[in-house]
């Protein structure tokens, strides 16, 4: 159980960084308004073209799957688009500390879903719990030193949605899981995404952007995307894997540190890589960081105990 616990730390950790090197590509590369359809597409034919004959090979080409799994499959694929979409808007004008402590409503979600969908209830534990996560979500959205700055409550407003369709993501692959076996469903997952980003490069506004950043930056963007979607691979193969021998409830606890690691990478990288990292270490802001990382840690510690 130790070894389960200290990998799925790690997988948080290792989100941590696909978190900072998604602000990267977003505002360092190149500090353009398309650069969000851009990751898109990128992020969509990398998933289809580089993943999937990974785990062609990882099934042993035992990819067969029926009509069912397969339509909520693609259904997640659609869903994961468009809350990663929101994710990045969030991201684009926000540090990556502020958007990925609201990540954790994602849980709160899951829950409200399980009660409309599965007819689950919630015990005074769990209320509580996502009482306390919604909370540290609000206060970080606050800036307390400007009076004019809405870039905070707009995000709050972004991954509020985001972490809408990622619950909604994460039920629909969890049926598909429960009528197909995994390696073929994750296959045809990275299919419905790759079909995701030949529909996406169709819109000419996403075809343009994506040709432009080519043209400019595509030896940054194409490595640091394969980079950044192989660290992915490995975080999500390690929380399967940790999740066969620990509870849950204490990995999804666990996934909640995510946050800290994200908060530590940036302030320990803009000591030492000030071009490729950033984050707003001013006082005020640092505090209001690390209690709403606490306080978000919190109420999954509450919510799952």
């Amino acid at each position: 159980m130790t070894v389960a616990v200290i990998i799925t730390l790690l997988a948080s950790f290792l989100w941590a960084i696909t978190n900072h090197i998604d602000k990267y590509m977003l505002c360092k590369i190149d500090n353009d308004t398309s650069n969000v359809k851009t990751l898109l597409v990128f992020s969509s034919f990398v998933a289809g073209i580089v993943l999937s004959p990974i785990w062609l090979c990882i099934s042993k080409f035992q990819i067969h799957i029926n009509v069912v799994p397969l339509i909520f499959i693609f259904v997640s694929a659609i869903l994961y688009i468009l809350a990663t979409y929101f994710y990045f808007k969030a991201l684009e004008k926000n540090d990556a500390s502020i958007v990925v402590v609201m990540f954790q409503l994602i849980p709160v979600f899951s829950y409200i879903f399980s009660l409309i969908f599965f007819k689950e209830t919630l015990n005074i534990k769990e209320i509580i719990g996502a009482l306390i996560i919604i909370s540290s979500a609000i206060i970080i959205s606050f800036d307390f030193g400007k009076t004019s700055n809405k870039n905070k409550l707009v995000a709050l407003l972004l991954m509020a949605l985001s972490s809408l369709l990622y619950s909604l993501y994460f039920i629909c692959f969890d049926v598909a899981m429960r009528n197909g076996e995994y390696n073929a469903v994750a296959f045809w997952y990275q299919i419905g995404l790759l079909l995701i980003g030949i529909c996406l490069i169709s819109i000419k506004s996403f075809r343009t952007a994506f040709i432009k950043m080519l043209k400019s930056n595509g030896k940054k963007f194409i490595p640091l995307n394969i980079t950044n979607e192989a660290i992915n691979l490995i975080a999500n193969l390690m929380v399967n894997f940790a999740n066969l021998t620990i509870p849950l409830a204490l990995a999804n606890t666990l996934n909640g540190f995510q946050s800290a690691f994200v908060f530590i990478i940036g302030v320990i990288g803009v000591a030492l890589f000030p071009k490729i990292i950033s984050e707003d270490l001013n006082k005020r802001n640092v505090l209001q960081k690390v209690f709403c990382i606490g306080l978000g840690i919190i109420g999954l510690v509450v919510m799952f105990n």
